[in-house]
């Protein structure tokens, strides 16, 4: 009897030996995603603002940033960190203790640079697709410029920036995939390893294809319902 072109037993085995590395998954998401859009926001402000030299080293961290792989850029934190700690501690006599950073903390930095750059840029559109008249409106009546931004600009282009933000969002869960070559074992990581003893890599990677598929899904759904809420102005129901 010929044997079927897909182990269901397998696949399956290989299901339940990754579902626990979701939340490994998720968690890099989500902290990259927040520390990038951190980082995305002050530097969008920066550039915006033209604050001077500030504004240049931002430029110049989204070129560097945006140009290269995810995957070089994460080498070279995982290898470029650890250098640059030393060099400090023994320079600054700092008590820096290389050895105790984590290849999960190195992935979260790598995954936060390469975020920050494209959602720099994602909220400097949103936000210069802002009339400049509302900004002059709101600092005629006493606001300062951070307080307008805080109250007038940003709510708005939160509106337009937020459908590029989900893409980023989705983009950068798919990204952690590349941590593995790191050592950090999330979803991709687990079923490679589930299935090295007997190279049924196509059952174990279909899974792992399923769960990215529902989270896809799931924070699509999410993404919309906030868009729609966001939105509310639009219609003209702020209340």
């Amino acid at each position: 009897m010929d044997e079927p072109f897909i182990d269901v037993e397998y696949f399956w085995g290989a299901l339940q030996a990754v579902l626990p590395y979701v939340k490994v998954t998720l968690g890099l998401t989500l902290a990259s995603m927040v520390l990038g859009a951190i980082l995305g926001l002050v530097c969008c402000l920066v550039e915006v603002r033209k604050v001077p030299v500030l504004s240049q080293l931002a430029k110049l961290y989204v070129l560097v940033c945006r140009s290269l792989p995810n995957m070089v850029l994460l080498y070279l934190v995982y290898y470029g960190v650890p250098i640059l700690l030393m060099a400090l501690s023994r320079e600054g006599n700092l008590p820096l203790h290389v050895e105790k950073v984590t290849a999960l903390q190195i992935a979260v930095v790598g995954l936060t640079l390469h975020t920050g750059a494209y959602l720099t840029e994602i909220f400097r559109a949103a936000v210069q697709s802002i009339p400049a008249g509302q900004l002059e409106a709101a600092e005629s009546i006493g606001m300062t410029w951070l307080q307008a931004y805080r109250r007038v600009i940003l709510p708005q282009a939160a509106v337009f920036s937020l459908p590029l933000f989900a893409n980023q969002f989705l983009s950068t869960m798919k990204s952690t995939s590349i941590v593995f070559v790191i050592t950090v074992i999330e979803l991709f990581g687990a079923a490679k390893l589930y299935c090295e003893d007997n190279s049924q890599y196509f059952e174990a990677y279909i899974a792992v294809a399923c769960i990215y598929w529902v989270m896809g899904v799931v924070f699509e759904f999410l993404f919309d319902r906030l868009e729609l809420r966001l939105g509310r102005y639009k219609r003209g129901n702020v209340a």
